[in-house]
């Protein structure tokens, strides 16, 4: 039995599990290159350069959840990778769809649909198609307190779509009393889409370790990441 197994009491982002997720892969030079290679197809896909700033620097950007799923569909994907990236988004867009009170055909991204989030996911996915695991778990989910700005202003913590996902979904989240936010959006979707469960530690040894930090990590190590078999 190999499973894949988070360590989540220092928090989890996007970018927390992209890293991890490349190192516990087999083969992080390939696969980066791959993820690499879907940012660039992505970039060629709508438009934009991968150099680029158009958007980027726009308060107003829009992207509907149907353009991110065809953005997606369009990237030539392994089937296991390309309906990982859907239900991660999914996931994503039914917690929006609650937060705006809009339903999914009318749904616009902002700084999930850019691309560069969309490459996150897609790699994220790509590494769990890599990884093969038979199952996907994590410990339990700590979150911190008081509030956190961002482009929509000054939020309470659990900023509001993690909150919309902790409504939706059954998860072992606990709140502790870090000044600040240690669990995103887009990290609790993607351990909510790549269908992760809870328990306190797997069956088997770990015979893989990863940990990394995101850009909003608490002075901590982070998320770490095991295979255990």
């Amino acid at each position: 039995m190999r499973t894949l197994y988070f360590d989540t009491t220092n928090g989890i982002a996007g970018d927390m599990v992209l890293n991890a997720l490349i190192d516990l892969s087999g083969d992080p030079g390939r696969v980066g290159e791959q993820i690499r290679r879907v940012e660039d197809k992505i970039h060629e896909i709508t438009g934009e350069g991968g150099h680029s700033h158009h958007h980027h620097d726009h308060s107003h950007f829009h992207r509907s959840y149907t353009e991110v799923i065809g953005i997606i569909e369009g990237l030539g994907l392994a089937d296991r990778a390309e309906n990982t990236a859907k239900s991660i988004y999914k996931v994503i867009a039914g917690a929006e769809s609650k937060v705006h009170e809009s339903p999914l055909d009318d749904l616009h991204f902002h700084e999930v649909g850019r691309n560069r989030a969309i490459a996150n996911v897609v790699g994220v996915a790509i590494c769990i198609d890599a990884i093969d695991a038979d199952r996907i778990a994590y410990s339990k989910v700590c979150d911190g307190t008081g509030t956190v700005e961002c482009a929509h202003g000054t939020l309470s913590v659990p900023v509001p779509a993690v909150k919309a996902m902790l409504d939706e979904y059954d998860v072992n989240y606990v709140q502790t009393d870090f000044e600040g936010e240690m669990v995103t959006p887009s990290g609790l979707a993607m351990l909510i889409g790549i269908g992760a469960v809870s328990e306190d530690e797997p069956e088997g040894e770990p015979v893989a370790t990863a940990s990394a930090k995101g850009a909003r990590s608490a002075d901590n190590e982070g998320l770490v990441a095991f295979i255990y078999e």
